[in-house]
């Protein structure tokens, strides 16, 4: 059996929103993990509602694959300006005009 990682839900906070994800691997106990983005990614445009939960899971996968027993992961992330421009270009690149 390999990782699995669980879309457990999102709460809404005063700074934003929590994405909780379940981390199920057959080395371990299962873990929680949650990402947040702020009200201002959203209101700003960074990113519409419905990527979200994607994009936090992509960004848990990538942490993952980079922790070692020596070096365990930490249980909370912000998801940075940064990484919501960069998923922005990835995924809803600006439309070109056709005329």
């Amino acid at each position: 059996m390999h990782t699995v990682i669980q879309y457990v839900g999102f709460q809404l906070k005063p700074r934003g929103r929590d994405y909780t994800y379940r981390v199920v691997d057959p080395k371990s106990e299962p873990r929680e993990f949650i990402l947040t983005i702020s009200n201002q990614a959203f209101t700003d445009c960074h990113i519409p509602f419905q990527d979200a939960a994607g994009l936090c899971y992509q960004k848990l996968q990538k942490e993952l694959a980079t922790e070692t027993p020596e070096s365990p992961l930490q249980r909370h992330f912000t998801i940075s300006d940064q990484e919501l421009d960069a998923y922005r270009e990835k995924n809803r690149p600006a439309k070109k005009r056709s005329w």
